[in-house]
């Protein structure tokens, strides 16, 4: 594996680093935790005008068919800025759920509309369990001559109150495997319930009592949905992984920053030996995560078994954010567990998005179970 980026993947790199310390200031991350929708329509669709949106996606349907690499490569600067956006769980994963099962139709409809801006897919997939992969769904999906009927509840249901559709992953009766449906967001029997997050970021309970699905909206086959949406899954894993990484990347140059400036004792804190370690430290383990998250996403890319390398990347870099965060707030002392204090941002979101998307003991079990069966 080459670890040096391509000049494009540069070009990227700065170009998203320019816009998100343009458009995306920690003042708007703030912002956005007080408002009905949790990301502002106008970054979003200026986003979709950079080609943000279509970049996992083919080019047959608006896309650019970049692959997994270049996925963190924007990732990673939505991290440093901490951006507020559903671009991970409705590009990444509900979109990349219809591009990778999705028929002819299906993504003629809905890909062009994602990557316009248009649309906005909420991915439902957890529930109440620490499991994310089918063995955490039970919500049911029991066949009728006209469709399915759901039932049952997601957890943790990112911008739920700002979808159009959702991508449901259930169990149809009948069937050992899981099935994936696409529902219209304002479904009779589709109830939204808020949940209070460290991020404060818009996620949701979404309940389906007797919800009505076409037959026409089952994307992939029925009770063989996992094998084409792990892979999906595991993009998603990845791309989290790089936003941790971006936000670890900051904290860090944050608290070296304030290290400089903060006097004590007549001298800058900096020039201490304890902080220096502290410092040094977190870069030694933002370059460890970086690694491994770009190894799984070359993984991915070469169509290699990746199960291993993506429950390292996110163990690590799960933990390493969590470690920052904190110890970046330390580095402020006092001030650094002040809300006014850009170091706070980092330091509620260094733990939920080490839970995010399976926590580090989920991953450690997948990683375990790879390692035996070697």
């Amino acid at each position: 594996m080459d670890m040096e980026y391509t000049e494009e993947q540069r070009q990227l790199m700065a170009a998203a680093r320019r816009f998100m310390e343009s458009e995306c200031p920690p003042s708007l991350v703030r912002e956005m935790e007080s408002s009905d929708l949790g990301f502002s329509p106008g970054m979003w669709q200026k986003m979709a005008d950079l080609g943000w949106l279509g970049l996992p996606f083919p080019q047959a349907y608006g896309g650019y068919g970049l692959g997994c690499v270049d996925l963190v490569v924007l990732a990673k600067e939505l991290g440093r800025a901490l951006c507020p956006s559903p671009y991970l769980p409705a590009v990444v994963l509900a979109g990349g759920a219809i591009a990778s099962a999705g028929s002819e139709e299906q993504r003629r409809a809905y890909l062009p509309r994602i990557i316009s801006g248009e649309l906005v897919v909420a991915f439902a997939f957890q529930e109440a369990t620490t499991a994310y992969d089918p063995s955490g769904v039970a919500l049911r999906a029991t066949e009728t001559p006209e469709g399915y009927y759901l039932n049952g509840a997601k957890m943790f249901v990112e911008f739920a109150g700002a979808a159009d559709r959702f991508l449901v992953v259930a169990r149809a009766d009948g069937s050992d495997g899981v099935t994936m449906f696409l529902v219209d967001a304002k479904a009779p029997g589709i109830r939204l319930t808020p949940l209070r997050t460290m991020a404060r970021d818009k996620q949701y309970e979404v309940t389906f009592d007797g919800v009505a699905v076409a037959k026409e909206d089952v994307v992939g086959p029925v009770g063989g949905a996992w094998p084409l949406l792990e892979p999906v899954v595991h993009r998603g894993v990845i791309a989290l992984c790089a936003y941790m990484v971006g936000a670890s990347e900051r904290i860090q140059e944050l608290a070296t920053d304030f290290a400089k400036q903060r006097v004590q004792f007549g001298r800058p804190i900096g020039s201490f030996q304890a902080i220096q370690h502290y410092l040094a430290q977190m870069v030694t383990e933002i370059v460890g995560a970086e690694t491994t998250t770009l190894y799984a996403a070359w993984t991915l890319d070469e169509g290699l078994p990746a199960r291993e390398a993506v429950a390292k990347a996110k163990v690590l870099a799960g933990d390493t954010f969590k470690q920052a965060s904190a110890v970046g707030a330390q580095i402020y002392g006092g001030i650094g567990f002040d809300e006014s204090t850009d170091a706070t941002l980092f330091l509620r979101r260094g733990k939920q998005y080490q839970l995010s998307m399976g926590h580090s003991g989920y991953w450690e079990e997948v990683l375990a179970a790879e390692l035996l069966d070697r």
